[in-house]
């Protein structure tokens, strides 16, 4: 995973993704996440739940790319650790 600029205020997560199973459970995390935010009335969902992904036909790779501003990322960062523990507690 990289993080890159794309202007000032936004940032892209790349993922380079193994298989269509975690490509799954990646987009199902992000969309959760959003899902979450959606509270916020300054928060566009419709626009923030375009999620593109590349696939490179030379390699036969997927790449999913997340885009937000630096905070929105980081907060997806908290929210996937909040997710993780959740199932640590449970076992």
């Amino acid at each position: 995973m990289s993080t890159k600029k794309i202007d000032e205020q936004n940032k892209v997560i790349t993922i380079k993704v193994k298989d269509l199973q975690q490509l799954k459970i990646i987009l199902a995390t992000w969309y959760s996440y959003l899902l979450s935010k959606n509270k916020d009335p300054n928060f566009d969902l419709q626009e923030a739940i375009k999620t593109p992904i590349i696939y490179n036909i030379e390699k036969d790779e997927l790449e999913l790319l997340l885009m937000g501003s630096q905070e929105m990322l980081s907060e997806l960062n908290e929210y996937i650790e909040s997710l993780n523990k959740k199932l640590k507690d449970k076992k």
